[in-house]
């Protein structure tokens, strides 16, 4: 997805996933872009397929469980699409705002270095 289409994805507040059969006479399942409030829920649930759809789309719990594999896998792939990118941001502000808040206790957070990019060694 280029800028200017995930530009009016967030526009419009999402896009259409066509899906194999129908949900409510419509073949297709509209993908939220999520508010920012959402964005922690959304970091709790990230890899837990039927509750991230819950959260970004309007089905009820018997129409995801409806859903064929290859449809929920489109649906969840939307998902992170349309809303990865925004997520990532606000995450990296939180980190900022998270070391502005250690700085005025006195606190001195390490920052964190390519050697590693955030993962733990077998040596830690």
């Amino acid at each position: 997805m280029n800028n200017e289409q995930q530009n009016m994805s967030h526009f419009i507040g999402g896009e259409d996933v066509e899906i194999s059969k129908e949900i409510n006479g419509k073949k297709t399942v509209f993908v939220k872009c999520l508010p920012v409030r959402c964005f922690a829920e959304y970091a709790s649930i990230i890899d837990i397929e039927v509750e991230l759809i819950a959260l970004a789309t309007d089905l009820t719990a018997d129409q995801i469980d409806s859903l064929t594999p290859d449809d929920s896998g489109k649906i969840f792939n939307k998902i992170h699409e349309l809303n990865f990118e925004p997520f990532t941001a606000w995450l990296k502000r939180k980190v900022a705002a998270n070391r502005l808040k250690a700085q005025a206790f006195g606190i001195d957070l390490p920052k964190n270095t390519n050697e590693n990019n955030g993962s733990l060694s077998a040596e830690q």
